[in-house]
């Protein structure tokens, strides 16, 4: 993604107001818990303004400050794309063709001139909408995903951090949203390499090759979303049927590819194995049910290729059919298809809000499914997000509440 870290700070505060009049404190606050959740008693001004700032401003105040960013080396080396040139000068690649990964850390607080209880209630809502919500991902625009987890700090160190603030202190707790991937240059194209010709004195061996060494998957997707195209690129890969995905490593021409099931069930998907392939970069392509290669597209769940005595994650997920999308207007329920769709196991969320289970009804083909849209938000546009067995499926599909 672009370094825009106000993007970030942004969907963290549209998902507190989001979730904000739908939270489970009203109606627990309300006697006799009435059947419609209750209008909350007071809704601040949620900002990404500076704790010292807050008392300036009128009524009361949630804010999440980002007040702290360090980068994650552990993350930068784990990263690789293979569009970096392998052969590039000097010992190592440029630092602007690296990806930089960062950490971001804000300080949340609550302020409100004469009423504690608003101020504690304010914590509490936007605590558990957190806690309820530990991936991030964008609403629109450049594609990212983050984690967000709660951080400990002892006394000492939250006071030092308010006296620097130059504001009394008040209920506070701090968050780290991590891994913030931001996108490097472009590298320039590799360098021709000399040509070179090997020469096979007798044969190895007849039949398929006992495996070569698998270095990981990887995927080259995108998306459309309201703003446009979006590509990502994904290691480990998550695909869907229908959709190609890479296996990385070297002698993989010839190998036997198997998959296998997280109960551990094999499965020879040699067949899959499509054009392009080279002894270091073997594309495969899902099957699906109405498509090619022949064979039962894998359920959706956690699997791993194994090449030879290599083994590298592959997650497989449901697909959602974009056609319908990217934003469809607003309707009491919504239809989607695709391929991959469990009865039971198929969840549903349109921004922040979980659609129930009770309210979500699945073709027995696993193609197509039907939910009933959350209550509205004055017209707002949020990304509806399908998981199947814990996957979650490609962004396809925006939803008008």
């Amino acid at each position: 993604m672009p370094l825009d870290l106000s993007a970030i700070t942004d969907t963290l505060i549209d998902l507190v107001k989001a979730s904000w009049d739908s939270s489970p404190l009203w109606a627990e606050l309300d006697e006799g818990s009435p059947a419609t959740p209750a209008a909350p008693p007071f809704t601040p001004n949620i900002s990404g303004l500076a704790p010292d700032v807050l008392p300036t401003e009128p009524g009361p105040q949630l804010g999440i400050f980002l007040y702290h960013v360090e980068a994650n080396n552990a993350m930068e080396s784990l990263y690789w794309a293979p569009q970096i040139p392998a052969d590039s000068s000097g010992g190592g690649e440029p630092v602007r063709f690296l990806p930089m990964a960062l950490d971001l850390y804000y300080l949340m607080s609550a302020f409100s001139e004469s009423n504690y209880h608003w101020e504690q209630q304010a914590m509490s809502v936007a605590l558990r909408i957190f806690h309820a919500n530990p991936i991030i991902r964008s609403p629109a625009g450049p594609a990212w995903e983050l984690t967000l987890t709660m951080e400990h700090r002892s006394y000492d160190e939250m006071s030092r951090l308010w006296q620097a603030t130059t504001s009394p202190m008040r209920l506070s707790v701090v968050y780290r949203a991590a891994v913030v991937f931001i996108d490097p240059d472009t590298p320039p194209p590799a360098a021709r390499k000399t040509a070179a010709a090997n020469f096979i004195v007798e044969p190895l061996a007849s039949g398929p090759a006992a495996g070569g060494d698998l270095f990981g998957t990887f995927r080259r997707g995108s998306y459309l979303a309201p703003s446009g195209v979006v590509p990502f690129t994904q290691a480990p890969a998550t695909v869907a049927p229908g959709q190609p995905v890479w296996l990385l490593g070297s002698n993989l021409a010839d190998a036997a590819i198997s998959l296998i099931s997280e109960s551990g069930a094999l499965t020879d998907i040699s067949g899959w194995i499509g054009v392009d392939s080279t002894a270091t970069r073997i594309v495969l392509q899902v099957p699906s049910v109405a498509g090619s290669p022949p064979g039962a597209p894998p359920a959706p769940g956690r699997y791993q290729v194994q090449v030879g005595d290599g083994l590298a994650p592959l997650t497989v997920a449901a697909y959602v059919d974009p056609g319908p999308g990217p934003v469809l207007a607003s309707q009491p329920s919504i239809t989607v298809t695709g391929e991959g769709f469990v009865p039971g196991a198929t969840e549903i969320s349109v921004g922040a809000i979980p659609v129930p289970a009770s309210q979500i009804s699945v073709a027995p083909t696993g193609t197509s499914l039907t939910f009933t849209s959350p209550s509205g938000s004055g017209g707002m546009v949020w990304p509806v997000t399908v998981r199947v067995n814990g996957i979650e499926s490609d962004p396809a599909l925006w939803a008008t509440l």
